[in-house]
């Protein structure tokens, strides 16, 4: 006789209540072995996986890098027109001032790589060599352009478009050469206090979204004028409104400026390409000797951009770094260089009909 087996001997609700946590019991065990070879799962946020390596906190503390320049910025202006028709700069809030907002983005330079800044000076006019400087030089070029531009505004949103940083091409009359003209806005030594100041305000008010000044105008640069008591005054002023100051007389000193610096290398473009050559390569050797070196060339002729687009490509070969003349005079501290401030731009119309009452200055 077949006796029956213990599971069939078991009521039916029985079995079935085995068969249950039986299969309950494999499935967890399945899962079990299924996590443990696949490890813990990522964190992610909307679908992307989280960098949480100390490689990604390190880059999301950076400062963040600028690409382009900022038009003029409304905290940086006064609120009120100056004697050249357009408001002053001045220092906006949380340290925001123009030598810094409106400063050129700045270079990745490897450390111990010698740094050249380049300053084109005596930019005044939208003509064919003009505009061949702006599109076709590199960004980090340099523009001084002057106050008795006709066109300022179109200067200014060319260089910007390109990303050259500008600044201000101050007129000083050296009064030791009768051959030169810095046109009837120009500062000097037989001028009053009052006077320079005047015309010194007139000056800054007739451009807006520059870093800075420079006493190198069309070639020249005043004199004995600017190394004076009289000019530390002035000095001070610019430096107040937060612009920089570049001085463009070599082997001297500006003082009552916190950013400030003097060029190493003056080219004189009235000449030939071979002097101008010979100077540019000067540029470049005090790169080497001293790590960094600034040159100002001007005013602009076609022999100097026959010149400067044979040498500027070079730089890199010859391991030069070209900067922006910002990232020299300023301290390296790229946070500073920070976007613009949200709804800060401005539109400021810089076409002023009353240049053209003042006058050109005679070359």
């Amino acid at each position: 006789m077949h006796t029956p087996s213990l599971w069939q001997q078991l009521p039916s609700n029985g079995r079935t209540f085995i068969r249950f946590w039986g299969g309950c019991a494999t499935a967890a065990v399945a899962l079990a072995i299924g996590l443990e070879v696949m490890g813990p799962p990522g964190l992610s946020i909307e679908g992307q996986d989280i960098d949480v390596s100390a490689d990604s906190a390190a880059k999301q503390s950076s400062p963040i890098q600028r690409t382009t320049i900022p038009g003029p910025q409304a905290d940086l202006l006064e609120s009120k027109n100056g004697p050249g028709g357009f408001p002053l700069p001045k220092v906006g809030a949380h340290d925001r001032t123009p030598k810094k907002v409106y400063a050129a983005p700045a270079v990745d330079v490897p450390p111990g790589t010698p740094m050249v800044a380049l300053l084109i000076d005596g930019i005044d006019q939208t003509d064919d060599l003009t505009t061949e400087a702006i599109n076709s030089l590199p960004g980090p070029v340099s523009l001084g352009i002057s106050p008795y531009a006709a066109n300022p505004e179109e200067l200014m949103n060319a260089a910007r478009q390109h990303r050259h940083e500008t600044l201000l091409s101050l007129p000083i009359q050296d009064n030791a050469s009768k051959n030169t003209d810095a046109g009837p806005k120009a500062l000097g030594l037989l001028l009053s206090p009052q006077q320079n100041m005047d015309n010194l305000n007139w000056a800054l008010s007739h451009l807006a979204g520059y870093v800075g000044v420079t006493n190198a105008f069309a070639g020249q640069n005043g004199g004995s004028f600017p190394q004076s008591e009289s000019f530390k005054s002035l000095v001070k002023a610019i430096d107040q409104r937060g612009l920089l100051y570049l001085d463009a007389t070599p082997g001297t000193q500006t003082e009552g400026a916190s950013s400030a610096a003097t060029a190493d290398v003056v080219v004189n473009t009235d000449t030939d390409i071979v002097n101008i050559d010979i100077q540019l390569l000067k540029l470049q050797q005090m790169a080497r000797q001293n790590g960094r070196a600034i040159g100002i060339l001007g005013p602009l002729r076609p022999v100097a951009m026959a010149c400067l687009r044979a040498w500027l490509p070079h730089l890199k070969d010859m391991g030069i770094a070209l900067v922006p003349v910002s990232q020299i005079v300023l301290p390296p501290d790229m946070s500073a260089y920070g976007p613009a401030a949200a709804d800060g731009s401005m539109h400021v119309n810089l076409s002023n009909p009353r240049v053209q009452q003042q006058g050109q200055p005679q070359q």
